[in-house]
């Protein structure tokens, strides 16, 4: 039995990583603003100051901290569907 191709992209918009993935790009400003402050607190714990970096600099601090946002928002969201369907292991 063949799938349409409209059914084909109706199951893949289910998948739980599509999901995630829709969550992550609805909430990207706050995941910004987060990084940011996160960067900047990094910064002044690390005792320098913002203008002590360049853009590009402070860009990839910010970057890296937007990722370390999602992984930790992904990795919650994903571990709370698998026990929301009891696979999770604790």
């Amino acid at each position: 039995m063949k799938l349409s191709h409209k059914l084909k992209d109706k199951l893949k918009g289910l998948s739980p990583k599509n999901k995630i993935n829709a969550v992550l790009e609805k909430y990207e400003h706050l995941i910004r603003e987060r990084a940011i402050a996160q960067a900047k607190a990094k910064i002044a714990s690390n005792g320098k100051e913002i203008k002590d970096f360049t853009e590009e600099q402070l860009e990839i601090i910010v970057v890296e901290e937007e990722y370390q946002i999602k992984s930790k928002l992904k990795n919650s969201t994903f571990m709370s569907v698998l026990a929301f369907f009891g696979l999770a292991t604790f």
